[in-house]
């Protein structure tokens, strides 16, 4: 399983608790037992351990973080959506952090190495 397909994942885990300090986590419901339009899911145990590094990021490198929640978590595009007339309905990363695609990327692989690193090492190591 890659690094890449964890990030997401952690995303949707993320999701239902944006702006909350709560995992996304419900002990009274039972879980699915087929998840259709998306990927298996990870545990929870994992999803806590990289949210747990994610919190580490915000304090360290606020921007990292603001990239890797816009890709990951809120799904936003990378590029400018538009309309059959050309107007733009959707704002992409690139805009909105007002980034080239080069450095966006390069942030990204900077975010999800040090995301990776903390994993393993259970250090916080960051790489600016």
């Amino acid at each position: 399983m890659s690094f890449k397909y964890v990030c997401i994942q952690w995303g949707y885990w993320a999701t239902p608790r944006l702006g909350t300090e709560y995992p996304s986590l419900s002990i009274n419901l039972p879980l699915p037992e087929k998840v259709i339009g998306r990927v298996k899911p990870i545990s929870d145990d994992l999803a806590m351990e990289i949210d747990r590094c994610v919190c580490v990021m915000k304090k360290v490198t606020p921007e990292l973080y603001d990239l890797f929640m816009a890709t990951y978590a809120y799904r936003l595009p990378v590029y400018d959506l538009r309309n059959k007339y050309k107007v733009v309905t959707q704002r992409g990363i690139l805009t909105r952090f007002g980034v080239s695609k080069a450095h966006y990327f390069n942030l990204m692989r900077v975010a999800e190495t040090s995301l990776k690193l903390m994993l393993s090492q259970n250090q916080c190591i960051m790489l600016a």
